[in-house]
């Protein structure tokens, strides 16, 4: 969605739109080869995120104090993530998909300012989608060069708060090597304090690693994945899926404590006779099984859910933690809708999300890889239900400052029709699951899974 298409939101004026380029230092490579794992990303619409912080500051108090050390922490962590300023390119001289650096990169960068509620917007209740696309910025147009994969905006709630818009190509990076830029940027923005000559390098974290040869392909999956790429389009995107831009499509977020977790984690081994799972198969069969009985007149229908799993340390060798790029499985469940309508559904959901994942340990996250792009197309057209993020990611640890984030927004599982997932509570002791749905639909959703949670 380009600016000018942006909706209209009360008082919301753009200020700056500049380009942050990366500080002088290690050569990147100058071109970085996507993989196979990367490839099944690239029909996705890239992930957008909202990070919220409370920050009561006015307009020229942010500008003067806040604004520079956050562009020049910017430039500074670009310099050990240089791909992320560089461009995708689809068509390589191989006929590959490859990331090129060049000496012109930079990374767009916006500032603007809101007359919104802050904090509205950052609550848990249900909340027009239509207002945040405001904050989030679109990538900028390609080129013969390739396409820029990142994008950033602080939107200033002036005496409440900021929010932080992100978007990256879901085809450059996955969520752990996003959080890994994203808490380098956070970390050298808090410690660089001493003023802005002690801002020199100032490594929080360790460096990416750019190394592809790591990345084995024994199964041959790129030749097969370019070919089912070329065969299903990329233009065509994942359109059954995508609320964008509808009209009355809202957004929520529920909340589960340890002890909750704990209760759910005990009624399910006592109601299926099997061991206690993890806290997050239990919540997704929650919302799986509760937003099927919500939409009604399953019947005999198939249902389906699907997640991905890290596979960095799953490969032999394993890789790295700090490797860059996607590095991820798909995996996929299913389960009779008439089942999940039952009483039992919930555990009956977890209990199927639980066998898969079980399933995984050696070499299953691979099973049936061949076929991962055809199925997400494919399963797409019979409105799977997915997860983006993970409490795995930590991200509310990204703090540039301020202090965690109040809340954070994945604006684009819309898109997709996902949930996502990630830590919640002070020390992440909890879960936070935030979905988008037509109002009327969340508001039954939305009951029947207060109702379940009420009980523990």
């Amino acid at each position: 969605m380009a600016r000018s298409e942006l909706p209209e939101v009360p008082g919301m004026k753009v200020l700056e739109q500049s380009r942050i380029s990366p500080a002088p230092g290690p050569n990147a490579p100058e071109t970085l080869p996507l993989t196979f794992f990367d490839y099944v990303f690239l029909p996705f619409h890239p992930v957008q995120r909202v990070f919220f912080y409370d920050l009561p500051y006015s307009l020229s108090d942010f500008l003067r104090s806040h604004l520079p050390r956050l562009k020049l922490s910017l430039s500074l962590a670009l310099r050990d993530f240089r791909p992320l300023a560089g461009r995708l390119r689809l068509g390589s001289p191989e006929g590959k998909p490859e990331i090129r650096c060049s000496g012109g990169d930079a990374v767009a960068f916006t500032v603007a300012e809101s007359g919104d509620d802050f904090h509205d917007m950052s609550g848990n209740h249900a909340r027009d989608c239509a207002r945040f696309y405001p904050l989030v910025p679109p990538l900028p147009p390609g080129t013969e060069g390739g396409q820029p994969v990142l994008a950033l905006q602080f939107t200033l709630f002036p005496d409440a708060g900021v929010a932080l818009g992100v978007t990256v190509s879901h085809a450059v990076a996955d969520g752990s090597t996003s959080a890994h830029f994203l808490k380098t940027w956070a970390g050298i923005c808090r410690l660089g304090m001493g003023g802005m000559g002690g801002m020199g390098p100032c490594h929080v974290a360790a460096p990416p690693s750019y190394d592809r040869s790591v990345v084995w392909d024994p199964k041959g999956l790129e030749r097969t994945f370019l070919h089912d790429l070329k065969l299903l389009q990329v233009e065509r995107r994942l359109v059954p899926l995508d609320l964008h831009g509808k009209n009355d499509v809202v957004r929520a977020t529920f909340a589960l404590s340890r002890e909750q977790l704990k209760k759910m984690g005990e009624r399910f081994s006592s109601r299926t006779g099997m061991e206690e799972c993890s806290p997050y198969t239990l919540a997704a069969g929650l919302i799986w099984a509760s937003l099927v009985k919500a939409r009604g007149g399953s019947g005999d229908k198939t249902e389906y859910f699907g997640f991905v799993t890290g596979c960095r340390a799953r490969l032999d060798p394993p890789l790295p933690a700090t490797y860059f790029g996607n590095c991820l499985g798909i995996c996929w469940v299913e389960a009779e809708g008439s089942d999940l309508e039952e009483e039992d559904g919930v555990h009956i959901a977890s209990a199927a999300i639980w066998k898969v994942i079980r399933d995984l340990e050696g070499s299953g996250a691979f099973r049936g890889a061949k076929n991962w792009i055809r199925d997400i197309h494919s399963l797409a057209s019979e409105g799977i239900l997915t997860v983006a993020g993970s409490p795995k990611l930590g991200l509310y640890q990204v703090d540039f400052g301020w202090g965690r984030p109040r809340k954070i927004e994945v604006i684009s599982i819309e898109r997709t029709s996902a949930m996502s997932m990630a830590e919640w509570g002070e020390y992440g002791s909890g879960l936070e699951i935030s979905l988008a749905l037509p109002r009327e639909l969340m508001r039954g959703f939305r009951s029947s899974v207060l109702k379940l949670i009420s009980s523990l």
